[in-house]
């Protein structure tokens, strides 16, 4: 897919990407801080099959985060809801409602605390730096949660900026939200990319908005979306598009 894909990207004068599992590692990190979250609140009183928990949390939390890309659910309602379900799921005798409030709280502080970076991400912010290209974090992720990932990772200081959801109250795959971060960078639709791994939310959504985009797919989908200009399996391969530094694989 990337063949002689170079040439499209000679406009390009600042990057956007994507953060939970193209920069930061969300999987790893939230895997550990879900099992934290079980053993601290000592949910195996009710549940004592961790696995069984875990994956009701996961069904219903990417359930709920598609509904909150969209429009259809709050943020308010996703945090107080994920936790919620997941220890009604668990036979769990307490208010539901109250200790998912609680479990939602603690495992954003522990998430937020996490250092796993998805590999090449510090070499990518590095080579785009060293171009002089300003890369822009674009996340539907929450305010306070999401720079105190991008410091954990020690990634902070080698971003431009975060653009962030909370920022304007619209999630990406909408429309606003890429006006918006042109609007707060100067960038325009034409010199712009956005690299992420969501073929919806980040690559749908930027292509809909007149960006160029380029698709980070490290687990080899069969399928690339129709509507990304390049695919890379590998964020090292990113500066080699941009033609600011060659692949390292």
């Amino acid at each position: 897919m990337n063949e002689d894909k170079h040439e499209l990207f000679q406009s390009v004068t600042t990057v956007f990407i994507d953060l939970d599992d193209t920069l930061w590692d969300f999987a790893a990190n939230s895997a550990v801080a879900l099992r934290r979250v079980y053993d601290h609140f000592a949910v195996s009183r009710w549940q004592p099959d961790y696995a069984l928990f875990a994956s009701a949390y996961e069904r219903r939390n990417a359930q709920l985060w598609h509904d909150y890309h969209h429009g259809r659910v709050s943020r308010e309602f996703l945090l107080a809801e994920r936790f919620r379900h997941a220890l009604q799921c668990a036979g769990c005798l307490d208010d539901c409602t109250r200790l998912g409030a609680d479990m939602n709280e603690w495992y954003l502080n522990c998430l937020a605390t996490l250092p796993a970076a998805v590999p090449g991400a510090r070499e990518l912010l590095v080579a785009l730096q060293g171009a002089g290209l300003p890369a822009y974090v674009l996340s539907n992720g929450f305010a306070g949660v999401q720079q105190r990932k991008l410091a954990s990772a020690g990634l902070a200081g080698l971003v431009s900026g975060l653009i962030l959801s909370d920022d304007c109250g619209i999630t990406k795959p909408q429309r606003g939200i890429f006006d918006y971060a042109l609007s707060r960078t100067g960038a325009t639709a034409g010199e712009v990319v956005m690299v992420g791994d969501d073929p919806d939310t980040d690559i749908l959504g930027a292509h809909d908005a007149g960006w160029l985009t380029i698709y980070f797919n490290p687990k080899c989908r069969p399928a690339a979306p129709a509507t990304a200009t390049a695919q890379v399996t590998s964020l090292l391969q990113v500066p080699h598009l941009l033609g600011c530094a060659p692949a390292e694989e």
